[in-house]
Formats: C-alpha cells, structure tokens, sequence
C-alpha cells in the first residue's frame, strides 16, 4: 500500500499532518516578522527624541507618538545620523499635529479594540501623512512632512560631503 492509499484511509492522521504543516508555516512566519533570522535583523523597539531642539536627546518607546510630555518639556522625536568621523548629530526633528495625534490615538485604540458593527477607522497611515511635521534643529518653523519643503529638511548630508559613510544612529544599535 502506498502513502496516498495510507492517508485515504486514516483521515485523522492526514488532518493532523496538514495541522502541523499550517503550524510550522506560521510559526517560521512569525519568527521571520520578530527578527529571529539570526543575521543581526532586530526589531526597534527605542527610537531617540529631544526636549530640546535637538541639543541633547534620549532613548524612549518607539512607539510613542510624539509630542509627549517628559519631565514637564515637550518631547519630539529627532533623526540621529553619523558620518564617517563617527560623530552623532541629530539631521532633523519630528512631530504629529496635536489635532492629528489625537485621531490617530483614536484610530490606534479602535483597531486594538474594534467594536463590531462599527464603521471602519480613518487610516492611520494617512493621519500620519497629513499630520506630522518636520524641521531642522535651531529653525523656528515646522514644516508638513508632505508639504513643499520637508525633502529639503529631511535630506541629510554629512558636513565632509562624504554621504556614503551616512548611517542613522538607533538606541538599540
């Protein structure tokens, strides 16, 4: 008798031998999504943000929305970069409208809580691309992430000129 024959006449040995086959597709999807490749991939869990304008700046949850508040100051998330003589240096500054970060927890506690029968949540990658705002550290003046001038402050250039030795820098690095 062969497999085929085998498995026709034992149904329950072929539901459990495609269960486990689903099983460990999952599983080894999963554990592609989590960063447990073994390559050095890693999730970021930390992001950097600053109270000050960018003149120091500190490892937080990479998932909170910025602004928030820390020790009573405003706190935006800031791009860390370094050249090629090593040297941290915050490119550029980033926060969500206060209007904007209020739908967007909104639209984040309604798809971690969905209430059944209601309408569908306004996109959160779109509140994200219609709120948020960038600057460069030391000017006055936000900028919206999709207006005219964000590509001009999020275009970061080392100060040699050098931009091939550009790397973010990231708390868990």
């Amino acid at each position: 008798m062969g497999i085929r024959e085998s498995l026709n006449q034992n149904p329950a040995i072929t539901t459990g031998i495609t269960i486990g086959i689903i099983v460990m597709a999952l599983g080894f999807i999963v554990w592609q999504i989590v960063g447990g490749d073994g390559g050095g991939g890693s999730v970021v869990t930390e992001m950097y943000y600053t109270t000050d304008d960018g003149a120091t700046y500190f490892a937080d949850d990479a998932n909170k929305v910025a602004p928030f508040d820390k020790d009573g100051k405003e706190a935006v998330r800031c791009y860390v970069f370094k050249c090629a003589d090593g040297k941290p240096f915050v490119a550029y500054l980033e926060r969500m409208q206060k209007d904007a970060k209020a739908k967007y927890e909104a639209a984040m506690n309604a798809a971690a809580a969905p209430t059944p029968g209601a309408p569908p949540s306004m996109d959160m990658e779109m509140i994200q691309m219609e709120g948020m705002e960038v600057k460069n550290p030391g000017d006055p003046k936000w900028s919206k992430r999709n207006g005219p001038d964000a590509d001009k402050i999020t275009q970061i250039n080392c100060p040699d000129g050098n931009n091939q030795a550009l790397n973010i820098v990231l708390p868990n690095d």
